[in-house]
């Protein structure tokens, strides 16, 4: 067989008959490009890249552009002095962070030396959620045989759902149940949450008695007013006639407990993570109200391997 540009020459009888090659698709991806749009975005900035590569910044500018270019698409914008990932840039980011991963994987192994093949699962945790209940939804998965490598990004609802559709995480927790939810990706309810107050010491012997009408006017600290945990607080103080003192009003979950810890107020967490509360926090329960529950959606890429066991084992927590 003979080839000459296109066209193919296949030896039949003794002479060579003339076919036409099918056409490809010579363009291949720039992995010298690809690496240094990895170097940019893992770095945060083209300055810290060059300094990673040992690049001159114009090298890098120039190669990004020719990426861009060829891709057809802006893998970055710009907001005043910083360089953002768009859509395109988000997804483009994902594979090339497991490319290059798998690549040190292999050159660790060429090299004789024992190379950890590890699955990634790549988890964003809205923000709203307590963190405490995070960490027993996760606890399974990491006492699992061969766990996969996590790599959690905290967020809001809204980003978590949007950085789902780029395939930039596998999975999401989320305290509200999404509208909608694209291909490849499912939806299920976690848990519903009992709900519970607690307080410092100095608080708990002062409002556990009579309750609930010792919350009239008790100091408290809430989540602030664009969550749905609020929101359900509110409808429940006004169902019981209840106006509390408002100390202070905290997004953060974290920083929430630590300043009720002071004593200055107090708060309202799942009832399941009531032993934690007092081991980490040193915060006892008050009482468990009823009527307000907090409630974990997950939402998740079954095609990760990981995913699917995750799930079994967190609808049986």
């Amino acid at each position: 067989m003979l080839i000459k540009k296109n066209v193919i020459f296949i030896a039949t009888s003794g002479s060579y008959e003339r076919r036409k090659q099918p056409d490809l698709d010579l363009e291949r991806l720039n992995y010298q490009h690809l690496y240094y749009f990895w170097a940019v975005a893992k770095m945060g900035s083209i300055k810290n890249a060059c300094s990673m590569l040992g690049l001159a910044q114009p090298t890098i500018s120039g190669q990004l552009a020719v990426f861009e270019k060829s891709i057809g698409n802006k893998v970055f914008r710009r907001e005043g002095r910083k360089l953002v990932l768009t859509e395109k840039g988000l997804l483009a980011f994902s594979y090339a962070d497991e490319i290059f991963s798998i690549g040190d994987e292999l050159s660790t192994w060429l090299k004789g030396e024992n190379a950890e093949r590890r699955l990634k699962l790549r988890i964003g945790v809205c923000n709203a959620l307590d963190t405490l209940v995070v960490r027993r939804l996760l606890t399974p998965l990491l006492s699992m045989p061969q766990s996969p490598k996590l790599v959690c990004f905290d967020s809001n609802a809204e980003r978590s759902l949007s950085e789902l559709r780029p395939l930039t995480y596998d999975l999401a927790f989320l305290n509200t149940p999404p509208a909608s939810v694209r291909h490849g990706f499912s939806s299920q309810l976690l848990a519903a949450l009992d709900m519970s107050i607690f307080g410092a010491p100095n608080l708990v012997a002062a409002y556990r008695d009579g309750f609930p009408r010792s919350l009239h006017y008790a100091p408290v600290i809430l989540p602030t007013s664009n969550t749905i945990l609020r929101q359900s607080l509110d409808r429940w103080f006004h169902s019981h006639g209840l106006k509390p003192q408002v100390r202070a009003e905290i997004e953060d979950n974290s920083l929430l407990k630590s300043i009720a810890a002071t004593g200055e107020g107090l708060i309202f967490a799942p009832s399941v993570i009531r032993r934690e509360m007092r081991e980490r926090y040193g915060l006892d329960f008050v009482a468990e109200i009823e009527g307000v529950q907090e409630r974990v959606f997950a939402v998740a890429n079954h095609r990760n391997p990981a995913v699917a066991a995750m799930i079994r084992s967190m609808s049986s927590w």
